[in-house]
Parts: C-alpha cells; structure tokens; sequence
C-alpha cells in the first residue's frame, strides 16, 4: 500500500514525524534550531556542530491539479517563518520491489513534492563556498532527495553548501502527449522530471548565497538516473550556465533516444507512447487524466509495458537533438567533468542466469551480428554467469561512461574518469563486489549507513574520507585531489588514463578496451539501423 499525503504545507508537523518513523531522516547530536533569512522568506532550520541544515524548502510551485504535466514555475515568497526541519515527501513513485537492496520503510509520496534540503557551514561567513547539488537516482521512476545516504553533513563540514533535490517521476516526469504538446507555448512535453531539475538550479542561483553558497561555483553530481540527469543537463541548453562542473556515477545515454513526434528506426514516437498510455487508463482527454488520482496513474503505469516510457525525448526545445549527437557535434554545455562507474554493476541489478542456454539468448539479442565476437571476448565458454554480468556491466554502464569521457574530453581538457573496484564487505560479505550504487555511501564520507546495519570498517572510513576529498576538491577548484591519494590525470583519448578507486587508488589506462571494441562496434550499429 502506498503512504498517500496531502499538500506538504496543510499537513508539515503530521509528516515530519511520519517521516521520523519511517527512519529517512538522519539522528543528529542535539540540534538547535537557527534562523535564515531568504528571498522567499524566514527559514527555521537546525544547527548541529558546524553544519546548519534546512529541509523542505519549496523552489517550484506544486504540480497538482491542472499543473500536472506543466512546465514549473518559481514558487512564491510565504508569510511569516516555515519550519524546515523534517524532509517533504517523496515524488509520486512506486515502491522498489520487496527484495530488492534499496527496499526501505516507505516514506509518504505526493506529486506536491518540488522540494529541496540544504546543509550549509558556510552561513554568514565573509567568503562564499563552492556548491554541490545532488540528483537522486531510481531509473528516474523512484527515489528521493531526502534519502539518509544523501544527508550532506559531512561534505559541509569540509567546506562546501550541499543541495539534495527531488524532481518528478515516472509518467508524472516524462508523459508525453500530443495534446500536452498542444498546451506548451514551447511544443514541447515528456521532458517535466529535467525541467524540475533546472528549475532547482535556477533556483540555487538566486537563492544559494543566502547559504553561503557561491551560484558561480556550482558542480551538480548524481548516480545512476542521477547520472543519467547530470548527462542529460550537460547537453540541454536550458541548463547552460546553471553549474560549471559535473560529476557522473554510473550514467549516460549514448544510445538514441525517441523523438517527440516521429516515429524513429521502429521506435515510436514519445507521444504515441503517451497516448497509449492514456488509452490504458480509458483517458481520451488529457482532463479525465488529470482528474485521476496519483495512485490511478501509478496502477496504469505499473501494468504498461513500454520500453523507454521513463526517459527524455527530443522535443527540440529541452533537448534540440540527441545527446549523442549534440556530443559528437560539440554543441553540449562545456563544463569541467568527473564520472566513471563500477565493476560490478550489475550483481544487485539482476538475477543470475541459472543455465547457459538463456545466457547465449540474451547475448545474441545484444549482440546481433557481433555475437560470436562478443561470446569469445567474455569467455562465455568458461563462465556464462560472470561473462553476462560483465556484458551487462559494460553495455549499459561502462561504455557509456567511456564514451562520454571520451567526447567531453575532445572539447574540454577537464575531464577525468574512474572505475570504482571496491567490494563493500556489507551486504552480503562482500559477495556482491563493486556494486551498483556501492561507491555513494563513500563519496558523502556516510559509510556508516551501511545497508544491513552492521558497522562500517576501518578500510571504508578511510575510502570515505578520501573518496569524499576527490568529489569535495574538485567541486571546489576544478580538479580531484586528495592530500591522502594520488594525483589523478586527465583523460583523453589518446592516453585514456583513469583512477581506480579502492583500498588503494591507482592511476591506469586503457579501461577494458578489448572489450569496449566490440561494444562500441555494436552501438554504432544501433545507429546504422
């Protein structure tokens, strides 16, 4: 059963202790409340050592009611002081499957959910500090900005404004409709999850220096769909000038992506799959699917099979081509770039294939003509289970990753790259390896949430430590470092060196290029076709 909510400001203090047993908050030492003064209005948050935080702070008026599936607009100043103690609820989304690693307590959902938390050690201080926003992941159909594993406190405490946001998801984020086309003065729909993103760093422009942020010096950074975000804002220029670096785990889109309109190489166009969609629900105008409640669109959303439904379109407004395109092409947003991803991304994504014969299927489906080439390079032969895990690994992670690198770095020398090896020894002792989703807890030095509860090691308080000093320095001055690691080069694609993140980080080259080659062979042929 979903936990439904009503509009986050009629029911504040009711959620906020919801919120509290659901356990997404964080325990903090004896907090104290502190005030902030903003251009929207007076802010109560919490003082707790050196880091200040306040929660729940509106940057897009609610998109309920008729505003569903609008492009957003700014929210208003309010009267009076709003208490920010205590995260807004979650976006509207489906709960992860009971099972999964990432199942936790269900905190409320609500399509009121435009909401952003900032930490912040900065407030009132003479010099502005570099800021970092964070971009949830979940496919861009689930997930939440007020996750624990998010809490910012101890990047504030090394100096920079930490920002988690939330954005709309799922068919609320990305439906796409001929008649929502129609309504937009930009002929546009589909595209409302990355709009909401812009609209939060727009936002952090006006707003941030009120906590001690400096809006000049902003790196946006995410994992998985929030990689994919961070991907997808680097080549939309709506985003131009909102951020000046970015920082990518395990996320990019280099395959093609569906057109608004036009039927593309057998895909359909977004809007035929929205007004699909809307005959699922028995919707024949885009009121009657206004009129259904959130819990109505989600059941429909659950029971329709469309690949590619939860994913941006070429509307040539938001995206004016296809990211892979507008890359080749060098008309992305040219910003400093960190990313990479991991090397056993797909352990706790899917089952484990139980016999070959199932495993050569779904090589042959990716691999089409190169399937021969693509058995002998993962020595399908002598392990069908680890070589599809590798397939899988590299095919939706780790070329893209590459690629990207490789054609941010033909325009902008700032660029590196990384590949997270570090087998986190919870859950599971280890047996998952480098996980997907495994390096987050890392990078905001938060090692101690560990999954299952059991306490984090010696060896992850010092990758935390030192991982968190790469992200915190290179949001900072442009370049990853840490005083405890080595120095990192910048990749391109003549050296192609990279970091390997783990117990001991070390400088490489060459990231798994034998199979790369034959990936890489294999996505150009999806564009042949």
């Amino acid at each position: 059963m979903r936990k439904k909510c009503t509009p986050y400001f009629k029911k504040h203090l009711i959620q906020s202790f919801t919120l509290l047993l659901a356990g997404l908050t964080c325990t903090f030492a004896l907090a104290a409340p502190v005030e902030l003064e903003m251009q929207q209005g007076t802010l109560i948050g919490e003082q707790a050592g050196t880091v200040a935080s306040f929660k729940s702070i509106p940057f897009a008026v609610p998109p309920i009611g008729d505003r569903r599936w609008k492009e957003p607009v700014a929210a208003p100043a309010w009267r009076g002081k709003r208490l920010a103690t205590a995260f807004s609820p979650q976006c509207s989304q489906e709960p992860y499957a009971q099972g999964s690693m990432f199942t936790s307590p269900s905190p409320p959902s609500s399509e009121d959910c435009l909401y952003l938390n900032v930490w912040s050690a900065n407030v009132n201080a003479e010099k502005p500090a570099a800021v970092m926003v964070w971009i949830h992941g979940g496919a861009l159909t689930r997930g939440t900005g007020g996750s624990a594993f998010y809490d910012g406190t101890k990047l504030a405490e090394k100096g920079v404004v930490l920002v988690t946001i939330n954005y709309r998801l799922g068919p609320f984020g990305y439906l796409a409709h001929s008649a929502l086309t129609q309504e937009s003065e930009h002929g546009s729909s589909g595209n409302y999850g990355t709009l909401d993103q812009i609209a939060a760093l727009q936002w952090v422009q006006n707003n941030i220096a009120s906590f001690g942020g400096d809006p000049s010096n902003v790196t946006i950074f995410g994992e998985s769909a929030g990689s994919w975000s961070v991907n997808h804002l680097t080549a939309s220029p709506l985003a131009a000038g909102l951020f000046q670096r970015a920082i990518g785990e395990s996320g990019a889109k280099f395959d093609p992506m569906p057109l608004l309109a036009t039927e593309s190489n057998s895909v359909p166009s977004a809007q035929a799959t929205g007004e699909r969609f809307a005959e699922h629900l028995g919707a024949k105008e885009i009121a009657q699917l206004r009129r259904m409640t959130s819990d109505e669109i989600l059941d429909g959303f659950a029971t329709f099979k469309s690949q590619g439904f939860s994913q941006p379109n070429v509307d040539g407004w938001v995206f004016p081509d296809h990211i892979a395109k507008i890359y080749r092409d060098g008309k992305q947003n040219v910003v400093s770039l960190l990313i990479g991803s991991n090397a056993d991304e797909g352990t706790n994504l899917m089952a484990p294939p139980k016999e070959a014969e199932s495993a050569a299927k779904m090589f042959e489906q990716m691999g089409g003509d190169f399937t021969d080439q693509l058995l002998a390079v993962y020595n399908f032969e002598e392990n069908f289970v680890s070589a599809s895990y590798a397939m899988f690994r590299d095919m939706i992670f780790t070329w893209n990753m590459s690629r990207w690198a490789t054609l941010a770095s033909d325009r902008n020398k700032d660029t590196w790259l990384y590949y997270f090896t570090f087998a986190p020894p919870a859950p599971m002792q280890g047996k998952l390896g480098a996980y997907h989703a495994a390096e987050i807890r890392y990078v905001f030095n938060n090692e101690s949430f560990t999954f299952d509860g059991s306490k984090a090691t010696r060896s992850e308080a010092k990758l935390g430590d030192m991982l968190s000093d790469y992200w915190v320095n290179f949001a900072k001055t442009g370049i990853p470092s840490s005083e405890k690691g080595p120095v990192w080069p910048r990749y391109d694609r003549v050296d192609m060196s990279y970091m390997t993140i783990d117990k001991k980080f070390e400088v490489k080259q060459n990231l798994l290029q034998r199979e790369l080659n034959i990936v890489n062979a294999i996505m150009a042929r999806r564009w042949d076709d």
